[in-house]
């Protein structure tokens, strides 16, 4: 297989093979786009009437490469030639199996009425990666690829398996206020639930952008003269980002998404935000919390490298979290689909509804009464 190297505008290498992979037709079009982003170095995005890079519409961030690299693999970025086939493979068949499911479920709920929740999960899945990316990790900085140490004192939060919402002494989380994403340290109260679990933040909701589970990630750029929105599907919760040289907000103004600035670098789109909410997690992902993002920094850089294309470089810096700083790369492909509400509160019965599960319990376990 030949293998094409590929200079973007942020001066990294971007690998993609330009043959599709034997005896798997159907790569062909997987790899058609990054055949396109060969010429990445020439491409000059289309423009605004603003005369600025045209980023407008709907993009989807799903990267199944993992955001840190496997210690076996020491300082090596990219996949070699075995293991990029490999991913391909898998690629082509999550797809292959994605669709199978939605007949298979579609059919049964024609058939026969359903209470599988399956049904509703396999419809708003979502596995492709038109732009594949060819990386051992996400991570690509420090240079062994993984989240550096961190501070003496820090706590990491690791949230509890979803089959075990109350916890129930599986994870031990000493300090409060929660970080973890979803799931509980206790069903005591409200504020014992993770974030996502209260519908107050998703790792998708704001930067930096990584991919947490199988649907939802999806993002609408819209673009003004002197403004750009990024505005995520999971979260409701749009950054409005001003581009002229206003000062960022107070710090004493802490918010989820925090106080972002951009500008514009060439053909690439740099965002800087801070102030953070203290609640907030410096690196925020499904299952882990590291630390308090309240003095972090985060530089985003978002650069259109195809039609369909995106590259979305972040570095996370935060001295009262972690040793070093963090940089790391995904990969945006263009959607063509819109954004949908995603109405976390409206009906959501769970939180409540564990709540009173566990007091009932509790009352169970007074009175000496079996719990089943």
């Amino acid at each position: 297989m030949k293998r094409l190297q590929i200079t973007c505008n942020s001066a990294r290498s971007y690998k993609v093979p330009r043959d599709s992979v034997p005896g798997a037709p159907r790569f062909v079009a997987l790899l058609c786009l990054c055949s396109v982003v060969a010429n990445a170095q020439d491409y000059r995005a289309p423009r605004t009437e603003h005369g600025q890079p045209d980023f407008q519409g709907v993009w989807n961030f799903n990267d199944s490469t993992p955001l840190e690299r496997a210690q076996s693999i020491g300082n090596r970025e990219f996949l070699t030639e075995e293991e990029l086939a490999a991913k391909y493979a898998r690629l082509q068949t999550s797809t292959e199996r994605r669709e199978q499911r939605e007949q298979d479920v579609a059919q049964r709920v024609l058939e026969v009425p359903t209470d599988d929740t399956g049904a509703y999960n396999n419809f708003w899945s979502n596995f492709d990666e038109p732009f594949p990316n060819t990386r051992t990790s996400l991570i690509v900085y420090p240079e062994n690829g993984r989240i550096p140490t961190t501070l003496n004192g820090i706590i990491t939060q690791r949230s509890p398996p979803p089959s075990n919402p109350c916890n129930d002494g599986l994870v031990v989380i000493a300090d409060r206020p929660v970080r973890i994403s979803f799931a509980a340290i206790s069903c005591d109260r409200p504020e014992d639930f993770g974030l996502a679990s209260r519908c107050l933040l998703f790792p998708q909701t704001t930067g930096p952008y990584i991919k947490a589970n199988s649907y939802n990630n999806n993002i609408q750029i819209v673009q003004t003269a002197d403004h750009v929105m990024l505005y995520t599907e999971l979260g409701n919760d749009p950054r409005i980002v001003p581009l002229d040289d206003r000062p960022f907000l107070d710090p004493r103004i802490e918010t989820w998404t925090g106080s972002s600035r951009g500008h514009w670098e060439g053909e690439t789109l740099v965002v800087e935000t801070r102030h953070f909410n203290a609640r907030m997690a410096a690196i925020f992902t499904r299952t882990e919390a590291y630390g308090s993002a309240k003095n972090m920094v985060l530089e985003e850089r978002f650069t259109r490298v195809a039609e369909d294309a995106m590259v979305y470089e972040f570095t996370l810096t935060d001295p009262t979290t972690f040793v070093d700083r963090i940089t790391a790369i995904t990969h945006f492909s263009k959607l063509n689909g819109n954004i949908y509400e995603f109405a976390c509160h409206e009906g959501n019965y769970a939180l409540p509804n564990m709540l009173r599960g566990a007091r009932m319990a509790e009352v169970r376990a007074s009175l000496g009464m079996n719990q089943d």
